[in-house]
């Protein structure tokens, strides 16, 4: 009896191995449902997870602004600019330009509408340093950095 390249029997009782073409379509429909579903799910959860890490961001920033305005004895000014959603430090080193600067990731803002200045000068009492973020889905979290012993705080 002659043999096809894979395997089968060439006479009228061979076997079909394979998927249809309709079996095809409704796997690709039932995965493309399961998909639409659980999208808007999974989106919300990484806006959440950017959220935290941004918070996370920003609250170690500002500690470690403090910590080298203590160890290196030179005052320095936190910029936060809501508009640029991004915050800043200077110093009198580096002038106009900002000595470094965090900028926050797509879908997360500061809250408020003007820049707030923030002076910090070696030896001094630190100022109570606080800033809301908010993600583009609604969650707010709001970071407090204590004037006493630098340890943040990160509220929803």
């Amino acid at each position: 009896m002659p043999m096809s390249l894979a395997g089968n029997k060439t006479a009228g009782n061979s076997l079909r191995h394979g998927v249809t073409l309709l079996e095809m379509m409704i796997v690709v429909t039932i995965v493309s449902v399961i998909a639409g579903i659980s999208f808007p799910a999974l989106t919300s959860g990484l806006a959440g997870v950017r959220l935290a890490s941004a918070a996370g961001s920003a609250a170690s920033y500002l500690t470690s602004t403090m910590n080298t305005v203590e160890r290196h004895e030179q005052p320095a000014a936190i910029v936060i600019t809501p508009k640029l959603n991004q915050i800043a430090v200077f110093t009198a080193a580096s002038g106009d330009k900002p000595a470094n600067k965090l900028d926050l990731p797509s879908g997360i803002a500061i809250e408020g509408d003007e820049p707030r200045r923030i002076f910090l000068y070696p030896g001094g009492a630190f100022p109570r340093i606080s800033i809301v973020l908010r993600s583009e889905k609604g969650g707010r979290r709001s970071i407090e950095i204590d004037p006493v012993t630098a340890v943040p705080k990160i509220a929803r």
